[in-house]
């Protein structure tokens, strides 16, 4: 009766703080929309009507949901260690990286987090978002983790595709399991679907999909008029170059 008690117990004290911790996931705000019509007026007059803003922020795309599932992962990280990682990544070619890598000084598991780290840095702060990234894969970190652990153990001797541990964000009007495909349309916000051929093949060959960035709406197909890198969906993507600066394409 004793150990029927305990287990009880321990079987709700371990409910409790699952929902705890649910709620308090939910309960952090990472951002906060502002107000962008300044933004918006100050390209108002440009002599190619589709290099004109609609709006800057998406109306629908809720970036609190798209960022709280891995904040506690991208936490972990801290800007110490995001700052030594800085040189041995940031534009550094693929074979450089995987070097890295095999000689002992980079994971995979620390290779996505610095580029996730990289991404909540820039997305989260109003004055340096792009508003690129629209979705991202909650299981990516441990993707990550189980491919250091295949190199510890030393599974994964075989040749490997360069692509192999490399993390990787798709357009999204690929279809990807796990996360929606919109094409950037309101449409299409509630899509999911099975992986595309192309998904296949890199996650056949070991690449990570760290998540989706936003489009021009339908990749330009059906938003006649639309201003370039805009979707519904996911607002107007601005150029890390000068953030009124268009881009022509490019995708």
């Amino acid at each position: 009766m004793k150990k029927l008690l305990l287990l009880m117990v321990i079987i709700f004290l371990g409910a409790c703080k699952t929902e705890q911790d649910t709620k308090e996931r939910h309960e952090i705000v990472l951002w906060t929309p502002y107000d962008d019509s300044l933004e918006v007026a100050g390209n108002a007059d440009h002599d190619n009507t589709r290099m004109r803003y609609k709006l800057i922020q998406s109306k629908v795309l809720d970036k609190n949901a798209v960022f709280r599932p891995l904040y506690k992962e991208v936490s972990n990280l801290t800007e110490e260690e995001y700052k030594l990682l800085l040189p041995m990544i940031l534009e550094q070619d693929i074979f450089v990286i995987r070097n890295h890598i095999k000689e002992g000084r980079l994971t995979y598991e620390n290779l996505v987090l610095f580029y996730l780290y990289r991404i909540y840095k820039y997305e989260l702060d109003n004055t340096t978002t792009l508003n690129t990234v629209i979705a991202l894969n909650e299981d990516v970190v441990q993707q990550a983790r189980e491919l250091d652990e295949q190199n510890e153990k030393g599974v994964a001797t075989q040749i490997q595709h360069p692509i192999y541990g490399m993390p990787i964000l798709l357009k999204d009007n690929i279809n990807t399991v796990g996360m929606k495909t919109t094409a950037g349309s309101i449409a299409l916000m509630d899509n999911k679907t099975e992986d595309s051929f192309i998904v296949r093949q890199l996650k056949k060959n070991g690449a990570l999909i760290l998540g989706k960035v936003n489009l021009s709406e339908w990749a330009y197909f059906l938003c006649s008029g639309c201003p370039v890198g805009y979707s519904a969906y996911g607002g107007q993507t601005l150029n890390p170059y000068g953030r009124r600066i268009f881009e022509t394409g490019g995708s």
